[in-house]
């Protein structure tokens, strides 16, 4: 099943749905100290940056 996630913050609670079966497509985060971080650990994912 696909989810989004809103405010995902480096994508700890992400992670945790990757690993139960679910695939993250999509997620936001707007604070920019964490989006290379976020993007390292979840590549398949498009994140929205502002």
């Amino acid at each position: 099943m696909n989810v989004i996630s809103f405010f995902a913050g480096c994508g700890g609670l992400d992670l945790g749905f990757e690993k139960a079966g679910f695939r993250v497509v999509w997620a936001n985060e707007f604070e920019p100290s964490v989006h290379a971080i976020y993007e390292k650990d979840h590549p398949n994912t498009i994140i929205l940056q502002r």
